[in-house]
């Protein structure tokens, strides 16, 4: 038997750093077709890029990992992995989920439209549940109340609730089931069966928020589906047809998409994060390597949340470059807002600042509008990066309730934004959690992160005075459950 939570992260050495990943990989640093994998987190950081290939595994094609591989194999998508915002571990709202080293995906807590992977019940699982039918997870993606993997195959599946296609597929389809609602007497169609999303092209990262769903294709380009939330993502909200509609498109329809689309104006992109009703993603500048600061965001601009410069308070349909950033290695969006993590570690962050997400007392250093509802109308923003909130973070993560967490070079996790009922400005030192080299991404307020001595995943509810949790499944190789729990 072997702890669950420990294996999630396997240490190897590429060209004298230490780079932690999901497994071994495959090192082939002289190969004229190096495959890159974006980290596929909604929230990330791109570190380096390494040649990787499951050693003695078999690649897209079925060739071996192995030394000598197929060169097609190896071609067949531009990958990256970074060893501090990892794909393997992501929650949602309440619930949270994790791959093993053998491909396979456990997951743990609310269940209310099957997002654990087991029969839809409305008492939370605190028992960490292998998914079944998802061959193979390489990387995670939680929206609200939905979840979504990247197989080694670069394929798709996705399970939970599906009231906006967020599964990738209509409604009540492909096997969806009927579950009961957030309402009294409302249902709504939900699975806990993975299906697989169709007409998508070969996936290489992925990104959830809310209801809606993108990815990363293996040729930098992105895709997506579901529908964007003008109110907080419950079952039952509404959706606005001019945004949810056709982000990133020209189409601004009532048709919401249960079928991916190609988000035009943006190509070669090495890293997506996707936000309440935005996206941002950062193309290569140059190389695979180094992404430079090319961070393009497009979406709702109705708090400055995508550019000072253009579609100020509507709706940005096409990517806008953000020339003003410094050297960015990783962007985040929460709800409302937008964050860059420079390559000397500072933070920076614009858009809403009603919960002091920015890093400043809502309404100073610069802010505009008034203290009104971001969710109303234009509300407490900051279109420009303010001041540098952190300055030794080595990676970042953002989530759906206006907060952004940080993990500092020291192993600790500070965090700020709404993280009490009038948000703070200040970050935050989450206490009772050991030092971390990981943190997983977040959609509302549930984080989770990986423990640097043991690899144990812990998990904490932001605002809350309960400590962080301990989560620690024992399985044994290839996955029948074993006794867990915090």
């Amino acid at each position: 038997m072997h702890d669950l939570s420990r294996a999630i992260l396997v240490a190897c050495a590429v060209g004298g750093g230490l780079i932690v990943t999901a497994a071994c990989w495959k090192v082939a640093p002289d190969s004229a077709n190096d495959i890159y994998l974006p980290d596929s987190s909604s929230e990330s950081t791109l570190i380096d890029s390494i040649l990787v290939v499951p050693d003695g595994s078999t690649g897209p094609d079925g060739t071996s990992g192995d030394d000598g591989g197929s060169t097609e194999a190896e071609a067949a998508a531009p990958l990256v992995i970074a060893p501090t915002a990892i794909p393997t571990l992501a929650a949602g709202i309440g619930f949270a989920c994790s791959i093993d080293t053998s491909g396979a995906v456990w997951c743990w807590g609310d269940d209310t439209f099957g997002e654990v992977g087991t029969t839809p019940t409305t008492t939370a699982i605190s028992t960490p549940q292998q998914v079944s039918g998802v061959p193979a997870a390489a990387a995670l993606a939680l929206g609200d109340h939905h979840a979504c993997a990247v197989t080694t195959s670069h394929a798709v599946y996705c399970w939970g609730l599906n009231d906006a296609y967020q599964l990738g597929h209509p409604a009540a389809t492909q096997g969806d089931e009927i579950c009961l609602g957030a309402v009294s007497g409302q249902t709504v169609p939900c699975t806990y069966t993975p299906s697989l999303v169709a007409n998508l092209s070969p996936a290489a990262a992925i990104a959830a928020a809310g209801a809606w769903t993108c990815i990363l294709t293996t040729g930098g380009a992105v895709q997506c589906w579901g529908a964007v939330q003008t109110s907080e993502g419950d079952a039952g909200a509404t959706y606005d047809a001019g945004v949810a509609c056709g982000l990133g498109t020209q189409a601004s329809g009532g048709t919401c998409y249960p079928a991916p689309y190609t988000v035009t104006g943006v190509s070669g992109s090495t890293q997506l994060a996707v936000g309440y009703d935005h996206a941002c993603a950062i193309v290569a500048a140059g190389s695979l390597t180094d992404a430079g600061n090319a961070v393009s965001c497009w979406g709702s601009n109705n708090e400055g949340q995508v550019s000072p410069y253009a579609c100020p308070q509507s709706i940005c349909a096409s990517p806008i470059a953000r020339g003003d950033l410094p050297t960015t290695t990783s962007i985040v969006a929460g709800d409302l807002f937008t964050c860059a993590l420079a390559s000397d570690g500072s933070v920076r962050c614009f858009g809403d600042n009603t919960y002091g997400q920015l890093g400043h007392a809502p309404g100073t250093q610069g802010d505009l509008g008034s203290a009104a509802s971001p969710e109303g109308g234009f509300g407490v923003y900051n279109p420009t990066p303010t001041a540098a909130i952190v300055t030794a973070a080595s990676s970042l993560v953002g989530g759906g309730d206006e907060s952004t967490c940080a993990l500092l070079s020291d192993g600790t996790v500070e965090c700020w934004g709404q993280i009490t009922t009038s948000g703070s400005a200040t970050p935050v030192s989450i206490s009772g959690l050991p030092p971390v080299n990981a943190l997983g991404t977040f959609d509302g307020s549930y984080v989770c992160g990986l423990a640097a001595a043991t690899g144990s995943v812990w998990c904490w509810t932001l605002g809350s005075s309960a400590a962080p949790v301990n989560i620690n499944p024992t399985v044994v190789d290839g996955g029948d459950g074993g006794e867990a729990g915090p």
